[in-house]
């Protein structure tokens, strides 16, 4: 599935901080700094695309939701540490990888962090999962 770069980021806003409860619509819209009625149109588009589940103004991932957010860290850290290898400055990699982590296929994902010896942790110490 392809997705957009504020999908992306909504998605990855979401997943963070629902991993033990239900993020509100209106945590989201602040932490996204956007009005609430920006929020709800997004998260309207992320439960046609089945990324997402509301119930009583909460908003959690779905499995296929998680599975894709995961997806995303685990490229956006696999990333982190190929540019690392490089000597490019973690935060500038970050930046970097955020506008391309959510293209990648997972596919070459995998064979970059095969490559890089499997590493646990990106360059900001967090860990690599394979998804």
């Amino acid at each position: 599935m392809h997705i957009t770069k504020k999908e992306r980021d909504y998605l990855l806003e979401i997943g963070k901080r629902t991993d033990k409860f239900p993020l509100r619509l209106s945590e989201l819209a602040k932490s996204m700094k956007i009005s609430e009625p920006s929020a709800f149109e997004m998260v309207e588009r992320l439960k046609k695309a089945e990324l997402v589940k509301t119930h009583g103004g909460m908003v959690i991932l779905t499995d296929y939701g998680n599975s894709l957010y995961s997806k995303i860290i685990m490229a956006h850290r696999t990333l982190e540490t190929l540019f690392s290898e490089f000597e490019i400055d973690p935060d500038a990699a970050c930046k970097e990888c955020s506008k391309i982590d959510y293209l990648m296929d997972q596919e070459v994902i995998v064979k970059l962090f095969n490559k890089l010896g499997a590493p646990e942790f990106c360059p900001h110490g967090k860990p690599i999962s394979v998804s």
